[in-house]
């Protein structure tokens, strides 16, 4: 990968700070995972990376946040040019939160991720439960495993988007552009709403959907296929 300056974006850090993960141990490094921007498994430890083109507050305001799932917290940026202002080394050292930059490798022309500042066990991430929180890993879904972190909201893969393409898939080579209950669809695809059956009605007839998806009532019960322009 090749680092342009003025081009550089969060996104262009994942590369590098996955390949430390795994290099340091971790069986899984997943992208954009409950908000966070790069998640690694090591054993028992979670390890949870914020990746920012500018070390800023809004970065390190994440980070504390983070603490409240990863074992390990770090932010990741470019390599600066001067040192980490005192002020901020003191907040992060303070919080146990790590600093990694990211840069070309001096003996090769690998884009690395070094430890600047090392991050160090983080106790509260252990009492998830007692604090009404979910643990980050069961809020792991497949597409997390392949997915990019640091991605601008709308260009990654979500629960959402995830969930609409397997209703197209269903709709179109499964049902062959055919009509289908939404019965039928939910038999078929997985949705992540609580009540799921008026919930994705509502989605399916919603005006963002309606360049693929049309409907129908017949006998009071609601049908929807793919339009035959996408069929």
């Amino acid at each position: 990968m090749k680092m342009t300056k003025n081009k550089l974006k969060e996104s262009d850090l994942f590369a590098p700070v996955k390949s430390f993960l795994i290099e340091n141990g971790c069986s899984m490094v997943c992208g954009e995972v409950l908000g966070c921007d790069v998640l690694g498994i090591n054993g028992a430890c979670d390890i949870i990376v914020e990746l920012k083109t500018t070390l800023s507050f809004k970065l390190i305001d994440q980070a504390l946040d983070r603490l409240n799932y990863g074992h390990y917290v770090y932010i990741a940026i470019p390599k600066r040019k001067g040192h980490v202002p005192r002020c901020v080394r003191r907040i992060l050292q303070e919080n146990k939160i790590g600093l990694l930059e990211v840069a070309k490798d001096k003996y090769s022309e690998d884009v690395i991720a070094s430890v600047s500042i090392p991050a160090k066990y983080n106790r509260l991430a252990t009492d998830w439960k007692k604090r009404g929180l979910k643990s980050i890993r069961d809020c792991i879904k497949d597409y997390h495993k392949t997915q990019i972190g640091g991605v601008k909201g709308g260009e990654g893969v979500t629960d959402y988007s995830n969930m609409i393409e397997n209703i197209k898939d269903f709709l179109l080579y499964r049902k062959h552009g055919q009509w289908a209950s939404i019965d039928e669809i939910l038999n078929h695809c997985e949705t992540y709403y609580s009540n799921p059956k008026p919930s994705l009605s509502a989605t399916l007839q919603a005006k963002w959907n309606n360049d693929w998806c049309e409907s129908k009532i017949e006998k009071r019960k609601k049908y929807f296929r793919i339009k035959r322009n996408m069929a």
